[in-house]
């Protein structure tokens, strides 16, 4: 984990999740299909309603770091690894050490591979080598995974300090990724709504290689 982690409340969020489709409880899961062989160039700044997305910039590194998997093949290009930030029309501040910033609602990394063989075992490790062993957050609930036709999500609740975040780490079979939900309202962000938010980032935020 680099930099700093965490947010304070933010009512106009949980008003934009109400309005998207916010009523699921729980996420609904796909079959993870097969290896389709698309792979990703670079990626991009995300597209998510209602939300404006950026580059990351700044000294200040907003959300979890997704460990790298040795394991898995190198990606070729360069920029294998880009952090971005989505913020709402209510910005958040955050007071944290001695000084205030403002954070973004969502902060999104891609991790960019030659190939993901089993996205599911991949984000499984992830989290163990990542969120369930970082010592600074403290988990909450169980964590819940969801698979769709191309890529694999874990989400989990967790606190660092005293900010309730929602966390998901994804991974399809070209990229791994980590999105921190930062607290509408002082409260968990829904991991079905951390769920919908996390497959835009993925299908907007890749740019697939000519094949």
């Amino acid at each position: 984990m680099r930099g700093l982690k965490g947010a304070a409340g933010a009512v106009g969020l949980a008003l934009m999740l109400a309005g998207c489709g916010g009523g699921a409880s729980e996420p609904t899961s796909e079959t993870l299909g097969k290896d389709a062989g698309i792979r990703y160039d670079k990626s991009q700044v995300p597209t998510v309603r209602n939300m404006t997305c950026d580059r990351k910039r700044g000294s200040i590194r907003f959300g979890l770091n997704a460990h790298k998997d040795d394991s898995l093949p190198e990606h070729k290009g360069e920029n294998d690894s880009e952090d971005y930030v989505c913020h709402g029309p209510d910005r958040i501040s955050l007071a944290v050490g001695g000084r205030t910033v403002t954070a973004p609602h969502i902060a999104a990394e891609y991790d960019l591979y030659g190939a993901v063989p089993d996205p599911l075992k991949t984000v499984k490790t992830v989290y163990g080598k990542s969120l369930a062993e970082d010592d600074e957050r403290t988990l909450v609930g169980e964590a819940e995974t969801v698979t769709t036709k191309t890529a694999a999500i874990t989400c989990q609740k967790n606190v660092w300090e005293t900010f309730p975040m929602t966390t998901c780490l994804w991974a399809n079979h070209g990229a791994v990724g980590a999105v921190d939900f930062f607290p509408p309202a002082g409260r968990h962000p829904e991991i079905a709504e951390a769920v919908a938010r996390t497959k835009e980032l993925i299908e907007t935020g890749l740019v697939e290689s000519p094949r």
